[in-house]
């Protein structure tokens, strides 16, 4: 089966019912979308740039055939969440960021030939050390 990461980029909209916010989506919300086709886990961060466009990031993990089928699993979940009362309506996905959720495939280490010949730059370039600038 493949592995898969889907990512979903999150804020809260009212500053007043953050911790309530935590606590709904840690306690609430990934506990109801526990049981999607292939959900192996969920996890969630917090964002420490203090000018992030999207405070808060979760991971959802999956083992599946059909990333597709899944993933509708998971939105099914959510949407039957409202008529029970289980979803609040103070999130957003983050508005500012090109894309609010993000799939990503896990690359197969074994599906790759190792390389035999390295024969890399002994320095990086301009380019990469300013890649790797924070600020």
């Amino acid at each position: 089966m493949a592995r898969y990461n889907f990512l979903v980029f999150s804020n809260c909209t009212d500053p007043a019912r953050e911790e309530e916010f935590n606590r709904w989506y840690t306690h609430i919300h990934v506990a109801d979308l526990s049981s999607a086709k292939g959900l192996v886990s969920a996890r969630r961060y917090v964002n420490l740039e203090p000018d992030a466009k999207a405070k808060y990031l979760a991971v959802y993990e999956f083992e599946t055939e059909n990333i597709d089928e899944s993933l509708q699993s998971l939105y099914d979940l959510a949407a039957a969440a409202w008529p029970k009362g289980r979803h609040i309506d103070f999130i957003e996905g983050a508005p500012s960021i090109s894309l609010p959720v993000v799939s990503f495939q896990e690359i197969d280490p074994q599906s790759l030939v190792p390389l035999e010949d390295i024969n890399y730059p002994t320095e990086p370039s301009e380019a990469v050390l300013a890649s790797f600038a924070r600020h």
